[in-house]
C-alpha cells in the first residue's frame, strides 16, 4: 500500500514537471513568434537601425522695426551618409560624385593640407595649415619631417587608394576620406560633402542617385543677408564650426550643465550632454551678434530613427523628436539711420577728396560712426566707413582682407582714437565737480601758457578772458590746460572713467577699453626709455585729450549720451528683444541699464550743455556753426582736431540733439580729417534722418573750415 502511495506520488511529480516544461516551451514559444517576432525577423534579415539628427533652423536678425537683416532661405547640401554606403563602395561613390561636381563646375569642402595637383606639396602659407599638417601627421602616426608626398602616400594606403592610377583623383578622394574621418562621419552623423548647391546640380544628382548609394540631398537653410552692406560689423558672419569652436563649445556646454544638476548621474549627464552639443557640420557664429547670440540663434535639433534592410534599402523612418529653430534677434539698429550714415560718409569723404588739399583732408579715408538713443542705451546705428557686404565675405575674402583700409574690423569696438578736444567736456565737468572752476570762473587767454619750465604750451586762439561756456565754444586750450592743471590727473582720470571714457560700455560685441592718459599708464608703457617720468607737462597734453588718451567711437558715444543725460551712463546694447522664431512670443527684452552715476552737480552739466549749444549755435565763433548754426533743431556739439601717432590729424566731432530734451548722441571719427568740424555733416545727416529734416545741402566753401586763420580744434 506504501509502495503504491509512492508511486503514484512520483508519477504525479514527473507529469508536474513535463507539464510545466510544455508551459514554458510555449511562453517562450509565444515571445520568440509575437512579442519579439520583428525583431528577430530583422535579425533574420540583415536589417540595421540607426538615429540621425535633424538641423534647427537658425534664429535671424532683425532691425528694431522688424525689418530682416539676417534671414534663411532654402538652400542645398550634399551629405554622404554612410548608413545608406556600403564600405566596399566608399571610394567609388566618392569619386562618382567628384567628377559629377567637377563636371557641374561645382566645389566641395576639401581642407586637406596637401596640393591637389602634382607635384604634391604641402599648402602651409598660414599659421592654421601648419597646424592642420602636424595635426594630420600626428593623428595617422607620420613622421613630423616626412614630405608632402610621403604623407599622401601613407593617406592613400590608409584609404584603400594607393593602387590607383589616377594619382590626382586619388588626393581628391583622399581629401574627402581625409574631411569625413576629422569630423567623425558614421552611420549615425552624416558627412556634409559641399554646401549650397545649385537647383540643377541637384536635379543632376538626384538623376544618377541609384549610381551613387548614400550620396543625398539635404534641404537646410542657409544665410541670406538683406542690405548686407548696411550694418555687416554688428550682425557678423557665420560659418561652419572649427575643430577649436567644437571642443571649446561643447566643453562649456559640458560644464554648463554639471553646474545646472550637481546630482545627475553620470548618465543623466551624457544623456543631456548628447542632446545638446555641437556637431562636426554644425554653423555658428564667427564674429557681431552672429557670434555673441550664438546660444539663442542656434535652435535645438530634432532626431530621426532610420531603419534599412541588409541592401541599404530604407524600410522606415521615423520622427522621434521635432526639432526647434533658434529664436530671432530684435536689434536696436534703425536700418533707415544706418542708410543715412553710409551715406553721409560716402558724400563727405568724395567731396574732401575733390576740394582739399590731400593733407588737408583730401586723404581722409575711413569713418567711424555711432548713434545712441540717450535715455536707453540702445545703439540706432554703428557704421565703419568703407563698408563691405556680408553676402561677399566667403567669395571676395582674399580682397577684403588685404585692403589697406580692412573694411573686415568693427572700428567702432575695435578702433582706439586719441579724442582730441571732445575730451574738453571731461576737463570741465571734473574741474566743477573739484570746485577749481564754476560757471562764473574767469581765465585769461594769453596764448601762450607759461609753466616756468622749457614746456609753454599755445592755445590755437589769443582768446583773453573767458569762461568755461565760451572755452568750449571756441575750444580754447588755455582754459582747459589752467583748468587740468588746477585739479590734477587724478580727478581727471576719475571723471573720464565716470562718463565712460576708458571704461566698458557694457554692449554685447567683443570691445576694446582703450586707456586713460594717467602716471600709471604712461610710465607703463614707456618702461627703460628716457622720458618714462611723468611730468605736469603732460597733465596739460592729458587736459586737451591728447598724449596717451585713447577710446573707441562706441566710448565716445557712449560718453557723449551720458553728458547729455545729466551724468548719468546707460550700458550700450545692441539687442532690443530676443523672439520666438516665428515672432509669437517675446523670450525677453533688454531693459534700460545705468552703469553709473557721475559725481557732478546739475549746474556743471548744464554749463557743459551751454557751451556746446554755443558751439554750434554762435554764428561768428563757434565751431560747428556752418552746420548748425540755422538748424532748426537744438544742437549740442563738440569738435576735436587730435593729432595721431603717426603725426596725421584725424578729426573727432560729438553732438546731441535736441540740446534741452536730449534723444540721441552721435560720435564720429574720420580718420586724417584734419579738422574737427570734419565729422560734422556725418552727424547731421544722422540727424535729418532721425528727426525727418529734409534740407537742400549746399557745400560748405574750402575758406570756410577755419576760425581767425586758425584751424578749428
Amino acid at each position: 500500500m506504501e509502495e503504491k502511495q509512492v508511486h503514484k506520488g512520483r508519477l504525479v511529480l514527473m507529469i508536474a514537471l513535463v507539464v510545466g516544461v510544455f508551459v514554458a516551451f510555449a511562453v517562450r514559444l509565444m515571445q520568440y513568434q509575437i512579442v519579439e517576432a520583428e525583431e528577430y525577423k530583422e535579425m533574420a534579415q540583415g536589417n540595421y537601425t540607426s538615429v540621425q539628427t535633424i538641423d534647427a533652423a537658425r534664429g535671424e536678425v532683425l532691425d528694431r522695426y522688424g525689418r530682416p537683416l539676417a534671414v534663411n532661405e532654402v538652400s542645398y547640401d550634399v551629405m554622404i551618409n554612410e548608413a545608406y554606403l556600403p564600405s566596399s563602395m566608399k571610394n567609388t561613390v566618392i569619386q562618382r560624385i567628384i567628377e559629377l561636381m567637377e563636371a557641374e563646375g561645382q566645389t566641395w569642402i576639401d581642407t586637406l593640407p596637401i596640393s591637389t595637383t602634382e607635384p604634391f606639396t604641402f599648402l602651409n602659407e598660414t599659421d592654421s595649415q601648419k597646424k592642420q599638417i602636424e595635426t594630420l601627421k600626428t593623428n595617422h602616426q607620420i613622421n613630423l619631417d616626412a614630405t608632402a608626398e610621403v604623407t599622401l602616400n601613407n593617406l592613400l594606403e590608409t584609404y584603400d587608394l594607393s593602387e590607383m592610377e589616377d594619382r590626382v583623383m586619388a588626393r581628391k578622394i583622399a581629401g574627402v576620406r581625409y574631411q569625413m574621418e576629422l569630423y567623425g562621419s558614421n552611420s549615425s552623423t552624416p558627412y556634409t560633402f559641399s554646401k549650397d548647391v545649385p537647383i540643377d546640380v541637384v536635379v543632376k544628382i538626384k538623376e544618377y542617385s541609384q549610381q551613387m548609394p548614400g550620396i543625398e540631398i539635404k534641404e537646410t537653410t542657409s544665410r541670406r543677408y538683406v542690405d548686407g552692406s548696411l550694418a555687416p560689423h554688428a550682425v557678423g558672419i557665420v560659418g561652419s564650426i572649427t575643430a577649436e569652436e567644437y571642443t571649446a563649445y561643447n566643453e562649456a556646454i559640458l560644464e554648463e550643465i554639471k553646474a545646472e544638476h550637481p546630482d545627475w548621474t553620470e548618465e543623466q549627464i551624457d544623456e543631456a550632454y548628447q542632446e545638446q552639443k555641437y556637431g562636426y557640420n554644425d554653423i555658428v557664429g564667427k564674429s557681431g551678434l552672429e557670434y555673441a547670440m550664438e546660444d539663442e540663434l542656434r535652435g535645438e535639433r530634432g532626431k530621426k530613427r532610420i531603419t534599412t534592410d541588409a541592401q541599404g534599402n530604407v524600410l522606415s523612418t521615423e520622427i522621434i523628436k521635432q526639432a526647434v529653430p533658434g529664436n530671432t534677434i530684435v536689434t536696436t539698429l534703425d536700418k533707415d539711420l544706418q542708410r543715412a550714415a553710409i551715406e553721409g560718409c560716402a558724400e563727405f569723404l568724395e567731396m574732401a577728396k575733390n576740394t582739399y588739399a590731400p593733407d588737408e583732408g583730401g586723404s581722409a579715408d575711413r569713418i567711424s560712426v555711432v548713434a545712441q538713443d540717450v535715455k536707453t542705451g540702445e545703439i540706432l546705428a554703428m557704421v565703419n566707413y568703407p563698408t563691405y557686404d556680408l553676402s561677399d565675405y566667403y567669395t571676395k575674402y582674399s580682397e577684403l582682407s588685404s585692403d589697406p583700409l580692412h573694411p573686415l574690423i568693427n572700428y567702432c569696438t575695435q578702433g582706439i582714437y586719441m579724442p582730441g578736444s571732445i575730451y574738453k567736456p571731461v576737463v570741465a565737468i571734473g574741474g566743477m565737480a573739484a570746485g577749481v572752476i564754476d560757471g562764473d570762473t574767469i581765465i585769461n587767454c594769453v596764448q601762450v601758457y607759461d609753466t616756468g619750465t622749457s614746456y609753454n604750451p599755445r592755445c590755437l586762439g589769443l582768446h583773453g578772458p573767458i569762461d568755461v561756456q565760451y572755452a568750449l565754444m571756441v575750444s580754447c586750450n588755455y582754459f582747459f590746460y589752467e583748468t587740468g592743471n588746477r585739479q590734477g590727473i587724478d580727478n581727471i582720470a576719475k571723471y573720464s572713467e565716470q562718463l565712460g571714457m576708458g571704461a566698458p560700455t557694457g554692449i554685447e560685441l567683443s570691445e576694446v577699453t582703450g586707456h586713460i592718459s594717467c602716471p600709471e599708464y604712461y610710465e607703463s608703457v614707456r618702461e627703460g626709455q628716457a622720458d618714462s617720468t611723468w611730468t605736469s607737462g603732460n597733465v596739460l597734453q592729458s587736459s586737451i585729450g591728447q598724449l596717451d588718451n585713447a577710446y573707441t567711437p562706441l566710448q565716445m558715444a557712449n560718453y557723449t549720451a551720458t553728458l547729455a543725460n545729466d551724468g548719468t551712463r546707460m550700458r550700450s546694447h545692441l539687442v532690443k528683444s530676443v523672439e520666438s522664431y516665428n515672432l509669437e512670443e517675446t523670450i525677453s527684452t533688454t531693459e534700460p541699464e545705468v552703469l553709473n552715476q557721475v559725481e557732478a552737480s546739475q549746474e556743471a552739466f548744464e554749463e557743459v550743455r551751454q557751451g556746446m549749444l554755443r558751439c554750434s549755435r554762435d554764428t561768428t565763433r563757434g565751431s560747428a556753426r556752418y552746420y548748425f548754426g540755422d538748424y532748426p533743431i537744438d544742437v549740442a556739439a563738440k569738435t576735436g582736431t587730435p593729432q595721431a601717432t603717426g603725426g596725421e590729424l584725424d578729426a573727432t566731432f560729438i553732438a546731441y540733439a535736441p540740446a534741452n530734451d536730449p534723444e540721441i548722441a552721435v560720435a564720429v571719427v574720420v580718420e586724417n580729417g584734419y579738422s574737427g568740424q570734419r565729422g560734422a555733416p556725418v552727424a547731421k545727416a544722422i540727424f535729418n534722418e532721425y528727426f525727418g529734416i529734409n534740407e537742400d545741402e549746399t557745400q560748405i566753401d574750402a575758406a570756410q573750415q577755419s576760425t581767425d586763420g586758425q584751424l578749428i580744434p
